[in-house]
This record gives C-alpha cells, sequence and structure tokens, in this order.
C-alpha cells in the first residue's frame, strides 16, 4: 500500500544522487562533469515528470470518476480501503482504529 513511499521517494532519491555520483572523482566514467550543474538538470527532470505524471493521473481519475466512480460506501471507508478491498491492515494501526471506531472497546486503551 506504501507505492508512492517507497517507489516515489526511491525514485526522486535516486535520479538526483545520479546527478551526484556521476562524476569521475567519485568512480563513475564521466570526466570534468560539474556536479551542479548535473544535479540541477536532474531536479529539472524530476520536477518536470512529477508534473507530468500528475497532471495525466488527474486527468485519468476524472475520466474513470465520470464512467464508473472512484469512491467507495462511507462504511468501506470507514473501516478502511486496505480492508474493506485487501483484508490486509495497513501500517498495524487498524486493531487501534476498530477500538477508537466502537465505543465499547474505549475501556481498553
Amino acid at each position: 500500500m506504501g507505492v508512492f513511499g517507497v517507489h516515489g521517494i526511491g525514485d526522486v532519491v535516486g535520479a538526483l544522487l545520479t546527478g551526484v555520483f556521476a562524476s569521475s572523482t567519485l568512480g563513475c566514467s564521466v570526466d570534468d562533469l560539474n556536479i551542479d550543474v548535473q544535479l540541477e538538470l536532474q531536479a529539472i527532470g524530476v520536477i518536470s515528470t512529477l508534473m507530468y505524471s500528475g497532471a495525466l493521473t488527474f486527468v485519468l481519475i476524472k475520466i474513470v470518476n465520470g464512467m464508473i466512480g472512484i469512491r467507495m460506501s462511507g462504511k468501506k471507508e470507514g473501516t478502511g480501503i486496505d480492508l474493506s478491498l485487501l483484508n490486509e491492515p495497513g501500517f498495524g494501526l487498524y486493531r487501534l482504529a476498530r477500538v477508537l471506531t466502537t465505543p465499547r472497546l474505549w475501556w481498553r486503551l
């Protein structure tokens, strides 16, 4: 369930660090590489990729929402999408969420 946390952040860090570690002074084969300039180019690439993918995702969500809808029932939303659809607790907070949403279980806190 943590797709962006793993792949999105990892890709951004990897893309930026590629600009740092491409220099021959750090063991790579690119001679006379100005790390500052390359890091700036990598940052421009990361920002433009994030903008493009964000805009395209927004358009696709609007299309899908117009065709079939993307909202769940209130009960399923309250339970949590991870449990309702995937039957797996996200981040181990299922028990705490269950206790907090069930008044008769509050005494267990």
